[in-house]
């Protein structure tokens, strides 16, 4: 009788179940650890841009900012001179020109990484986007996509405090 060589169904069965039973357990941990680099990369641009806006204001003799704003690539893309006066109606851009806060490198959708960021109310409690309605927050971040992610919001966003401190938000 010839030997045969190759693998039976059944040990061939086995292995695809092994395979398949690793990969529900690996997909949403590399899913929930994406989330959590993606969360960890746009809070480094909310310190520095919570610090760029702190040290503004320091600078100003008015209230800045005064609204809820979304923060845009547009106020990062302006003709404004560094060496300009800040004025309330080009504090925003300044901010960028003048170099207080980093440009934020947004993508089209005016987003980073899939959080989007806006100015709080200067002493002013605001319910606006993500500002709490918490007086002490300087500006905020948030994804507006995540329901659909693994983590169920608990990386949905953060604020960042007059204090300097970071607080998460969740939905």
């Amino acid at each position: 009788m010839k030997k045969q060589k190759g693998f039976t169904l059944l040990e061939v069965l086995i292995v695809v179940v092994i395979a398949v039973s690793v990969a529900a357990f690996a997909v949403p941990a590399y899913q929930k650890t994406q989330d959590r680099n993606r969360y960890l990369a746009a809070q480094g641009v909310l310190i520095d841009f919570g610090n760029g806006v702190r040290t503004l204001q320091a600078e100003v003799d008015f209230q800045f900012p005064w609204t809820t704003r979304n923060v845009t690539s547009s106020l990062q893309t302006t003709s404004l001179d560094e060496d300009a006066e800040i004025t309330r109606s080009n504090a925003s851009t300044a901010l960028f020109a003048r170099k207080y806060a980093a440009p934020i490198p947004f993508d089209l959708s005016n987003s980073y990484k899939g959080y989007y960021f806006s100015f709080c109310p200067e002493n002013v409690a605001s319910s606006g986007n993500c500002c709490q309605g918490n007086k002490d927050v300087v500006v905020c971040m948030y994804d507006s996509k995540y329901k659909s992610r693994p983590t169920k919001g608990q990386y949905y966003g953060a604020v960042y405090l007059k204090d300097g401190t970071i607080q998460r938000i969740s939905k």
